[in-house]
């Protein structure tokens, strides 16, 4: 999904008079957040149509339904991002020609594209003004089904990062020994470190998709790892690659927090033609320094692929088994209750009169 272009026709005006009341959507937005579970950030964003946040919206947007509707086909003119506990991120416009109303709707996980987006997207919901009211919808009909998609998507998304990195990665092995002399010495420095940093960026944003799906993915794999029954040295393999992605997982968290502080910095408080050089190079000197947890990420990522695989293999297996020795035990119990052929029945005498029975009369002769 791609904004519009700028020269495109003019949108319908989405906001009736009394939407348009100062702060009626920055005020629902922090009421809202502090009444979703755990702990949520409102940011409104105005003007918002054909800002750069439109477009990262549009192209986000995890839904097929009234919110895509709304964003394609009224200028809105102010939004607002909701910032949940795991990197949830919701956008909550208000509805048109609803006045009183407001949608509400996900921004998909970094790095999902394809049928990955357009299959499984949990489209968004419409909620009334009411704060509590709302935040009670969110939480019961939006939020469990949002959850569900990101479980649904997360090991191909994870599966797809990995390859685009071992991509980057490859193709920086392939080209970076002919910019090299004998010695491993650059033969053009402004050239070598031009190819590094395009490396790093196309590195990056794979290793992004892991630091979203990767506290949940390595979670679930520690879990299995210790119902599997492998040998030693298989699990104690695996135990280790998994501490060795919690590593780069926690290093990468902490570059991209540190670092979307700084960058956010320099976007809000910085004019001018150096403030977009001042940007570019700190994504590059993030980057950089991310390289590191990314190499750990295209490792060891593939134990968490293989722990799942052994995981269905052996519930599998187990669930083979139930069934063998249900069938036996069935078969067993019916060969017990039916008779062998030729077997005699027994014949059943005839009871014996109770003791207190006076005896039959003695006919003689008889």
């Amino acid at each position: 999904m791609t904004a519009p272009e700028p020269n495109a026709p003019p949108l319908h005006a989405a906001l009736t008079r009394h939407d348009r009341a100062a702060g009626r959507l920055r005020d629902f937005s922090d009421a809202l957040a502090h009444r979703l579970p755990g702990s949520w950030n409102a940011a409104t964003k105005a003007p918002f149509a054909y800002s750069p946040t439109y477009a990262d919206a549009m192209d986000r947007l995890w839904d097929h339904n009234h919110v895509e509707w709304a964003l394609l086909n009224f200028a809105q003119e102010e939004a607002a991002l909701l910032d949940g506990p795991d990197k949830e991120l919701l956008i909550v416009l208000p509805r048109p020609r609803r006045p009183g109303q407001f949608l509400v709707a996900a921004l998909a996980p970094p790095g999902l594209t394809g049928t990955l987006h357009l299959h499984h997207a949990p489209d968004g919901i419409a909620v009334p003004a009411d704060p509590a009211r709302a935040a009670a919808a969110i939480e019961r009909r939006f939020l469990p089904r949002y959850r569900q998609a990101v479980a649904t998507v997360r090991g191909p998304a994870l599966e797809e990062a990995h390859l685009l990195a071992q991509e980057a990665l490859a193709e920086w092995d392939a080209i970076s020994d002919s910019l090299c002399d004998e010695h491993g010495v650059p033969l053009d420095e402004d050239a070598y470190g031009a190819r590094q940093v395009q490396r790093d960026a196309e590195a990056w944003t794979p290793f992004e998709t892991f630091l979203f799906h990767g506290p949940a993915a390595i979670h679930d794999a520690q879990a299995a790892l210790t119902t599997l029954t492998f040998p030693a040295t298989t699990t104690g393999r695996w135990s280790h690659q998994l501490r060795e992605l919690n590593g780069a997982l926690a290093e990468g968290t902490r570059i991209r927090d540190d670092w979307d502080t700084y960058l956010a910095d320099i976007l809000n408080h910085r004019t001018g033609p150096g403030r977009w050089r001042a940007f570019n190079n700190a994504l590059e000197t993030r980057n950089a320094e991310a390289w590191h947890a990314i190499t750990t990420f295209i490792d060891f990522t593939p134990v968490l692929h293989a722990i799942h695989d052994a995981e269905r293999q052996q519930a599998q297996e187990r669930k083979v088994s139930a069934a063998r020795a249900a069938a036996a035990r069935a078969r067993s119990t019916t060969a017990a209750a039916t008779p062998k052929r030729g077997t005699r029945l027994p014949t059943h005498a005839a009871p014996t009169p109770p003791s207190w029975l006076p005896a039959p009369p003695h006919t003689p002769g008889r």
